[in-house]
């Protein structure tokens, strides 16, 4: 041990340390009464009572050697055991369920549909591989036929269920007609309440072309023409674009300043002095009405100042103008719809600009969603 002795008396002291066999190293005086010693830990605990009735102070400064090493080192080991201990536990939980969502249900009560889910062994702290989204899929369907469709989907630790209320599909139309392709699309899954078919799962669609004929035949054998109705659920590409500059030109003011006053009589407004350029100039304004009592006078005061500025090109870091061009791109894909929950896929390219001076981020999402549009024949 590293130690540092201070106070006055310190040649007696280490007088009294030799005669004790207190062996000393490395002893250095740094003042009259300030010295710097090294000992072995079990000299250390005899020096002790040698300070009885002194005024000298001690001080550890290092510790060196093994025990002192082997007790760093096993504090990092228990750390790391700890930490590993704790990746493990957290990779044991993410084994099992503990967060289920559900969306789409407007007047289907949510405790009879959690306690359906439940019987069907979909619970929160149950384990992943047990859950059959598919099976819990067709039972809902069966045992609420205010349904029209149900997907379970499991996200990690968290389980999904989309709803879809027959009240929601069903729609009252005028008179007969078909159901068409709103988008180009990979056909998921059809549900047919009124029509006929006239596509299947994996099928490829266009936009517009006939999903469920409103041509059905009836319990009787005889050939109807109805308004269709239905589901079709399809994979659906959106595509949204954005762009940014690399540089941008920030006003600098030159420090000189012009003023002028303009007089408002009603909606005429009388300058008085020289306007200058919006293009070289900031602008700041204040106005005061003239009032007199309670009643207010169309007569007003305006000043404005008017700031020159010089403009300077300044660089924008290609990862800012990366993320704004990324957000104007989902501006664009929100403006066509698309929410982000239903993405299923999402591929992004970045490119720049024919001119160099800016980027180009295009944004490709697949969604889920219903593609059928009703149209009367």
């Amino acid at each position: 041990m590293t130690v540092r002795l201070r106070g006055p008396g310190l040649e007696r002291l280490l007088n009294n340390m030799v005669e004790r066999d207190i062996l000393l190293q490395g002893v250095q005086r740094l003042t009259g009464d300030v010295m710097i010693i090294r000992l072995k830990v079990k000299d250390f605990y005899r020096l002790r009572p040698l300070l009885w009735g002194t005024q000298i102070n001690v001080s550890i400064l290092d510790k060196h050697g093994a025990p002192f090493l082997f007790g760093r080192f096993r504090l990092r080991v228990f750390l790391a055991v700890g930490l590993m201990l704790s990746l493990l536990f957290v990779m044991y939980l993410s084994n099992f369920i503990w967060f289920i969502e559900v969306t789409g249900n407007q007047t289907l009560p949510i405790e009879a549909l959690k306690a359906t889910v439940e019987e069907l062994g979909l619970r929160t702290g149950v384990v992943r591989s047990t859950i059959e989204p598919s099976t819990i899929e067709g039972e809902l369907l069966k045992r609420f036929p205010i349904l029209a469709w149900a997907q379970v989907r499991i996200k990690g630790v968290k389980v999904d269920i989309f709803l879809t209320e027959r009240d929601g599909v069903e729609q009252q139309h005028a008179g007969p007609g078909h159901v068409y392709a709103a988008t180009d699309g990979v056909v998921t899954e059809i549900l047919v309440l009124r029509g006929t078919a006239q596509v299947r799962d994996g099928s490829t669609v266009r936009k517009g072309d006939l999903l469920i004929s409103g041509e059905y035949y009836d319990a009787r054998g005889q050939k109807q023409f109805g308004a269709a109705q239905g589901v079709v659920k399809a994979r659906v590409w959106y595509e949204g674009i954005g762009e940014e500059a690399l540089s941008r030109w920030d006003p600098l003011p030159t420090g000189i300043r012009h003023r002028q006053y303009a007089i408002t009589i009603g909606s005429i407004t009388i300058p008085i002095g020289p306007s200058y350029p919006r293009e070289t100039h900031l602008q700041s304004e204040k106005k005061w009405h003239l009032s007199l009592g309670r009643a207010l006078v169309p007569l007003s005061l305006g000043r404005i100042d008017y700031h020159e500025v010089e403009y300077i090109k300044a660089l924008i870091p290609r990862e800012e103008a990366e993320e704004k061009a990324y957000d104007l791109a989902w501006e664009s894909l929100l403006e066509q719809g698309v929410r982000k929950e239903q993405v299923l896929k999402e591929r992004q390219t970045v490119d720049f600009m024919a001119d160099g001076d800016g980027i180009r981020v295009e944004v490709l999402v697949e969604v889920l969603d219903d593609i059928g549009l009703f149209l009367m024949h």
